[in-house]
């Protein structure tokens, strides 16, 4: 018999109980226990706020009426196996505060990604680690600490930064997991049957097709304008709390960095690499919360 919502309530209730009990005691624990409550403490809470970021990627597929199915290919599948918007998600969430807790979560989710750890994406699905940058982690700048708050750096160094990071964990000869992944994308052939004729670029789903301008997704496109698939890794980094930052030009004008999106794909007649596909983020706050600036960029 499963458990019901009742026997869960219960469990969590006694999770609550145990975490706080332990923590009126703090004074009487010995270090070793002290380090032991921490640790647990933040171990559930990870473990909580990463199914959270899972659980709000499903949601917000399922109520565009789009088909969602979970724990199979990846933490979340969206859209049917030939929709050239079908996509397979891994959704982390990062709590521990330094980089390089954010870039173990990458790590694993490349990994994941990659079909290493019992998930193995659709072969046209979009592989897209979405990760979730919670509290002061200072990601992609070095450093952080708990009680640490980031150290402010223009907004053009965080995505230069951003992009190398990102690209050294890809291109690791050290992780295997890396390695097949990498592979899965250089072996792009441009070979779909949808496309009979020869292709003419590599495009965003919002330029070639209109339908959606937000949208960062990678088309191929034949010379009569026809869209097919095209093995692509998106790399949607979230910030749970904004990153304060500003452009270099204008040092005095705060901006609240909210997102950053990268499409890692082969071009048309060069290797794989990884480009900056949006930003999201809000100019001072006198700023709506829910009015963003958009740009894309063209670098490679």
């Amino acid at each position: 018999m499963s458990q019901t919502p009742d026997d869960l309530q219960k469990r969590v209730d006694e999770t609550n109980a145990i975490f706080s009990k332990l923590l009126e005691k703090w004074d009487r624990l010995s270090p070793i226990t002290r380090d032991q409550l921490t640790t647990g403490i933040n171990k559930a809470y990870g473990q909580a706020a990463s199914f959270q970021h899972e659980y709000k990627i499903a949601r917000a597929a399922e109520k565009k009426l789009r088909e969602v199915v979970t724990q199979v290919h990846a933490d979340v599948t969206v859209g049917q196996a030939d929709s050239l918007f079908a996509k397979s998600i891994e959704a982390k969430s990062v709590t521990a505060p330094t980089k390089g807790d954010a870039n173990t979560l990458i790590r694993k989710a490349l990994e994941q990604l990659a079909g290493m750890t019992g998930f193995t994406p659709r072969d046209n699905d979009v592989r897209v680690l979405d990760l979730k940058i919670t509290d002061q982690n200072p990601w992609p700048n070095a450093g952080g600490g708990y009680g640490l708050s980031r150290d402010v750096i223009p907004l053009e160094d965080i995505l230069r930064l951003a992009k190398e990071e990102l690209w050294s964990l890809i291109d690791d000869p050290t992780r295997p997991g890396a390695q097949s992944l990498l592979t899965w994308l250089s072996g792009e052939t441009y070979s779909s049957p949808l496309l009979q004729s020869r292709l003419r670029q590599v495009q965003s789903a919002s330029k070639l097709l209109g339908t959606n301008p937000h949208s960062s997704r990678m088309l191929v496109k034949d010379i009569h304008g026809h869209a097919g698939h095209l093995r692509c890794l998106t790399i949607k980094i979230r910030y749970a709390s904004p990153y304060l930052t500003h452009k270099q030009s204008q040092p005095l004008n705060v901006i609240f960095l909210d997102e950053m999106v990268f499409q890692v794909h082969r071009g048309m007649s060069k290797s794989v690499g990884i480009n900056l596909a949006k930003t999201k983020y809000r100019i001072s706050d006198e700023v709506d919360a829910d009015v963003f600036r958009d740009f894309s960029s063209s670098h490679t």
